[in-house]
């Protein structure tokens, strides 16, 4: 994602979707084989967005690997994987007009799945937008109620949650593979 897509999507502070998580009946089942074996998360200077708050990369890069890290540790498959995030861009909203303008925080990455080998196999990086969740902020805005390192730690763990439903989109990515010993034969 280049700087004026990043721009773009930072600048686009209107927009209403909200992450929600998911249900306790699919998040207590297995994500196939997977289990995490590595976690890189990189931030290196993003594109922050209009009216933002700021905030340095390594407060960033800590937020998300901890959010990620807590949600993805908890899968005990066979399979080692390895999530690999690249923060691009990121708004924290700052206190707006209350009623007429209350801005909403925002973190844009690209993400990528590597199985054992370090082969990517989520295929092309999956650009992701995530917004703070909805809520009674909305009038006065995340701006007046939470500070950055809250309005971060929410972006991070809604992160999390949309990594977790892509990976569950794409569950045989993390099909347990079958030994070879074990292959039925062909008839």
């Amino acid at each position: 994602m280049n700087r004026r897509t990043a721009l773009a999507l930072t600048a686009s502070l209107a927009l209403t979707a909200c992450t929600t998580d998911i249900s306790p009946d699919v998040a207590g089942r297995p994500l196939g084989d997977f289990s995490l074996q590595h976690l890189v998360v990189v931030v290196d200077d993003p594109q922050k967005g209009p009216m933002s708050r700021s905030t340095d990369d390594a407060s960033i890069e800590t937020a998300v690997t901890q959010a990620v890290d807590a949600r993805f540790r908890r899968f005990e498959g066979s399979g080692k994987y390895s999530i690999a995030i690249k923060v691009v861009a990121y708004a924290l909203a700052a206190p707006g007009i209350p009623v007429i303008l209350a801005p909403r925080s925002l973190l844009a990455m690209n993400v990528g799945i590597y199985d054992s080998g370090q082969k990517r196999i989520s295929g092309d990086w999956k650009q992701l937008v995530v917004w703070e969740d909805a809520g009674g902020d909305q009038i006065l805005g995340t701006g007046y109620t939470q500070g950055a390192e809250e309005q971060l730690a929410e972006l991070a763990d809604n992160a999390a949650v949309e990594i977790e439903k892509w990976m569950r989109e794409n569950e045989g990515w993390f099909a347990p593979s079958v030994p070879a010993g074990d292959a039925e034969p062909a008839s």
